[in-house]
């Protein structure tokens, strides 16, 4: 008897919520046609802006009604006044942003709409939006929104100051890798530093700048050979010449040292993926330098990549092709 009580309950409350749910779809779509009526006329009121402000609450994915915020923004609030006044009514929506990014940090037009604010803001707060995307980081350091934000953020604290924040920036990837290897945004990030953090600090000697970050990168391989990420920061640095560029005989020289650090990697982890794909690449990629053909081995490394992850066997099947056709 307890059980089909239970049920029976179950059924009503599963009922109870559908209905519920109906009724806010229902709620929902009148909103979004209040909306589009008001935008149809053209309304560029404080009361059209609260429409939007409840709807985008709702939904904060309709990128029209963010288009629509704007339009009322700029053709109907900011119209005749101060800056001093328009300010205020920026600041206000930066706060309603904050308020959405909270429950919403991976939503794109949310951040999107924040940086209009500030191209548009006559006196924005660089240093307030740094903090705060700080913060977000803090709670979710791989947010990729969070560190694209971040690089926008301080470029332009650089072209209202004239200070360079290269250093510092790189530093701050440093932290946050250290806290979380498995951090794809932080490595990403290092790319785009490291370039400029080499031209405006020349004492540096970029050979051995390359040799530490290899060093860096490779105890990041042996913590966690699985983590895409830090294979494609290793490849990054071994193949291209943002660092230095390297005459062939050194690039030789690292190719070489690099494949025989994976080889022992993948005598301790010999499923991994990361190592097998990585080996077959540089074994390719230094036949390539070579004008060589490519190395046996390679070969049994994609077999085996077939196996185990199947779901792109026909990769490398394509790749076998690709090298039994040199």
């Amino acid at each position: 008897m307890h059980s089909v009580r239970r049920v029976r309950s179950t059924a009503e409350a599963q009922a109870l919520k559908k209905k519920r749910e109906a009724g806010k779809i229902v709620d929902y779509k009148k909103q979004v046609e209040k909306v589009l009526l008001e935008r149809s006329k053209a309304n560029h009121t404080a009361e059209a802006l609260q429409l939007t402000t409840s709807l985008l609450r709702l939904n904060p994915e309709y990128y029209t009604i963010w288009n629509y915020r704007r339009e009322i923004l700029s053709l109907g609030l900011f119209v005749g006044i101060e800056d001093e006044e328009i300010q205020s009514i920026i600041d206000k929506e930066l706060t309603f942003l904050f308020d959405c990014l909270r429950e919403h940090p991976k939503c794109y037009w949310i951040w999107n709409h924040r940086q209009w604010c500030l191209n548009t803001a006559a006196k924005p707060s660089w240093k307030l939006e740094l903090g705060l995307v700080t913060k977000m980081l803090e709670y979710d350091a791989r947010n990729f929104h969070g560190w694209w934000y971040r690089r926008y953020v301080v470029q332009s604290m650089e072209t209202a100051t004239g200070i360079s924040m290269t250093r510092k920036e790189f530093d701050y990837t440093t932290s946050k890798i250290n806290a979380n290897f498995s951090n794809f945004s932080a490595w990403h990030n290092r790319t785009k530093l490291i370039p400029r953090l080499l031209i405006e600090e020349p004492d540096i000697d970029a050979r051995d700048f390359l040799g530490k970050e290899i060093y860096f990168i490779t105890q990041a391989m042996y913590t966690d050979p699985d983590d895409q990420s830090v294979w494609l920061y290793h490849r990054w640095l071994v193949t291209s010449n943002d660092i230095v560029n390297l005459e062939p005989i050194e690039r030789k020289a690292l190719l070489g040292k690099e494949i025989k650090s994976i080889e022992e990697l993948l005598e301790v982890e010999p499923d991994s993926k990361w190592c097998l794909h990585s080996l077959a690449f540089y074994k390719t990629y230094l036949a390539n330098l070579l004008q060589e053909q490519v190395d046996l081995t390679v070969e049994g490394y994609l077999d085996k990549l077939e196996k185990i992850d199947s779901m792109r066997r026909h990769r490398y099947q394509d790749w076998k092709k690709e090298i039994a056709d040199r």
